[in-house]
């Protein structure tokens, strides 16, 4: 329904993105309270003396089974082919990095409020193993564990009612991607469907019944047989927790059948102790989600190399005991990844889930059934089966990683982003603009001693300098038209004044000259003010901030994630463009050569090849990146921001403030984060006609 939706209603069911969120906020709202009362009270239960083997094994074999899927994480990663891609500059990427906690903090729960509210998991989950641990040797604890119960109960309440609730929420959900995703985004989005279908392929049809082969008595075919009526229910609802009987029921049936009593010293079936208790552990569905972080990577043309997806998947393992609504947003903060991505994980849900809750079915079995023959000593390895069954898995692995890879190469869409950089025009152009490409096309000037503004209202005429190649302040689009942040709020500055507008070049060699022989009056660009610029110069008021970044090729990013480690490398070589910078690069880094180079086009053109990095605005360095995809934009920390102003001549305050409340207004008035949207974070790339839809299109019936 939500598909049909999209496509005859087209972009008009973007709102119903406000109803998609508010669901998936009602998804999120009961993990961790669920979690909390349901792993506390079923441990409390458990007896310490009989249950210590019990815990012993199921961790290690949970350790197993995490550890399989996180070797799957990396191995299906491998398939993603080369693409060329960039990004534009995002506002979480000027954030400094202060993490939520710190690695002690995130497993040592030392104000488990601060925990919950900050919705660390581990330490959540640390909390309630300790606690559940302790109530074991409690007396009279049975009246907290029946409040614990009617807690459990209650949450899972409420979980029926937003079962009921799904359609609603995924028709929402749907009906907007449905209605606004375009051609090359669904095509992308096939590389994430590969991957996370594939890894469960592979752990749920090959490995997982491998596993219980060469562990227990068990063989494959009677091990997929049995799990068949729990995956088709688990497949139908959506919900693991509903076939939790099936599985206790068809563990028991294969162990009776296979010779292993069901049976143990805890009082009662090992499979009615060990799936329910299991539950809340994180499965090998919920891990392989972590699939979609190194597939947003790839998706904001970021590389992530195998051990750095190792790192990512085992820290995402011990987050998944939470819901990957809470995890996936976590790791993409934590490897600085854009959260808008969090959309495409959402729109494809109702398969992936359906998948993950599959394997989660065969997880608990296989955990289950190797469990219970260790606790009965019947855990049998043969060398010659277990080398067979090594040899089966590595060929399937490498088979159908290699087809995957062939079909996403052959299908991969081409990066365009550059060409929509450059084709960005002025929304609304000033009517009376002139744009001289040299200094020798101005005509004979007039010098009067009267002050700039006042010179301006009498002439009716106001002249900028500007910089052809300072993107996306001021750059020459494919139509030869002068275009940027900039250049709109010079052409939204004339309108206001009622005055002609002329652009007129300058270089970094001459602006100052030129701003003090009155040949402009203002100059643009991106200009960061420094103490050693005013000096020579005035500037204006800020109207933006730069975040200082260093430019490298991709495979040199990990090298330069802090200060303290750029200064540390030993013949490092940067270019830098102003000599004020350069003066200043200096200071800040005396043990690295600086450059001066007079434009960031002779760096990205390779034109530079024994410089190592660019030291630029971060701002300008990923609008570079989109046009020169084969660099990375590195922030090191910390965040170190200047202010972005206009120069103009040295005291002329009347002009200054008078630039200085013209920003004001523009500020308050929510101009200038309309233009940042625009022009710095790749606004204006997204502003494409309405997507194709039958009520628009066809029967014409909606505008």
């Amino acid at each position: 329904m939500g598909v049909l939706a999209g496509i005859v209603f087209g972009e008009y069911c973007r709102y119903l993105s406000v109803l998609g969120q508010a669901y998936v906020g009602l998804l999120q709202m009961t993990v961790l309270p669920y979690l909390t009362v349901s792993l506390t009270g079923k441990l409390g239960k458990l007896d310490l003396h009989q249950a210590r083997k019990l815990a012993i094994v199921a961790i290690l074999v949970l350790l197993l089974l995490v550890g399989i899927g996180i070797g799957l994480i990396v191995v299906t990663s491998l398939i993603l082919p080369p693409a060329q891609g960039a990004s534009f500059f995002s506002p979480q990427l000027a954030k400094p990095y202060q993490p939520t906690t710190t690695g002690v903090e995130m497993f040592i729960p030392t104000n488990i409020f601060r925990s919950l509210s900050d919705q660390v998991v581990p330490a959540v989950v640390v909390f309630c193993l300790f606690f559940g641990v302790a109530l074991m040797r409690v007396p009279g604890k049975e009246g907290l564990l029946r409040f614990l119960d009617l807690c459990s109960d209650g949450i899972g309440r409420i979980n029926l009612m937003l079962v009921k609730l799904a359609p609603f929420g995924l028709f929402t959900l749907t009906a907007d991607a449905a209605g606004t995703l375009r051609l090359d985004e669904i095509t992308r989005l096939q590389a994430y469907l590969v991957m996370f279908s594939l890894a469960c392929l592979l752990a749920g049809a090959v490995i997982l019944p491998i596993l219980v082969k060469n562990l227990t008595n068990i063989k494959c075919r009677d091990f997929l047989i049995a799990a068949q009526e729990p995956l088709l229910t688990a497949l139908a609802t959506g919900k693991l927790f509903v076939v939790l009987p099936q599985i206790v029921e068809k563990c028991e049936r294969l162990m009776d059948e296979s010779g292993n009593e069901s049976d143990t010293q805890l009082g009662e079936s090992t499979a009615n102790v060990v799936v329910p208790l299991a539950y809340p552990f994180p499965h090998l569905g919920k891990i392989l989600a972590f699939v979609f972080v190194t597939f947003a990577a790839w998706y904001a043309g970021q590389q992530m190399p195998a051990p750095r997806v190792a790192a990512m998947a085992s820290t995402g393992a011990v987050s998944s005991f939470a819901s990957p609504l809470i995890t996936i947003p976590y790791l993409l903060d934590e490897y600085r990844l854009p959260q808008d991505l969090l959309p495409l994980f959402i729109l494809p849900g109702f398969i992936t889930t359906r998948l993950a809750d599959m394997v989660g079915v065969l997880h608990l079995m296989a955990l289950t059934l190797i469990v219970s023959a260790a606790l009965q000593s019947d855990i049998r390895i043969s060398t010659r089966t277990l080398a067979r069954s090594t040899l089966v898995i590595v060929v399937t692995v490498t088979v159908l990683c290699a087809g995957c890879r062939w079909y996403l190469t052959s299908t991969s869409v081409k990066y365009d982003l550059d060409k929509r950089l450059l084709s960005l025009q002025l929304p609304e152009p000033h009517a009376q603009m002139t744009v001289y490409r040299s200094r020798d096309e101005l005509p004979n000037l007039e010098r009067p001693t009267m002050g700039t503004l006042e010179r301006i209202v009498k002439n009716g005429k106001v002249r900028v300098g500007y910089h052809p190649n300072h993107v996306p302040y001021c750059y020459f689009n494919d139509n030869d038209q002068l275009v940027g942040l900039d250049v709109d709020l010079m052409n939204r500055l004339a309108v206001r004044l009622d005055v002609k507008l002329e652009f007129v070049p300058y270089t970094v060699n001459t602006v100052n000259q030129q701003l003090n022989d009155k040949d402009i009056d203002v100059a643009i660009g991106g200009l960061i003010i420094k103490p050693e610029r005013l000096l020579q110069v005035g500037f204006s008021e800020p109207y933006q901030t730069a975040t200082l970044s260093i430019v490298v090729r991709d495979h040199r990013r990990r090298e330069f994630q802090t200060w303290p480690e750029v200064k540390s490398l030993k013949g490092l070589r940067l270019a830098v463009i102003y000599e004020d910078v350069a003066i200043a690069a200096r200071r800040e880094l005396p043990g690295v050569e600086i450059q001066l180079i007079d434009s960031a086009r002779t760096f990205f053109e390779g034109k530079l090849t024994d410089v190592d990095g660019l030291v630029i605005a971060a701002e300008e360095g990923f609008a570079w990146n989109v046009l020169y995809p084969t660099h990375t934009v590195v922030i090191p920390q910390p965040v170190i921001k200047r202010p972005v102003g206009m120069a103009v001549r040295l005291d002329d305050d009347n002009w200054v403030n008078f630039l200085d409340r013209w920003i004001d207004f523009e500020r308050l008035d929510g101009s200038l984060n309309e233009l940042r949207e625009f022009w710095i974070e790749g606004g204006g790339t997204k502003k494409t006609p309405p997507r194709w839809s039958l009520m628009q299109d066809v029967l014409k019936w909606i505008p």
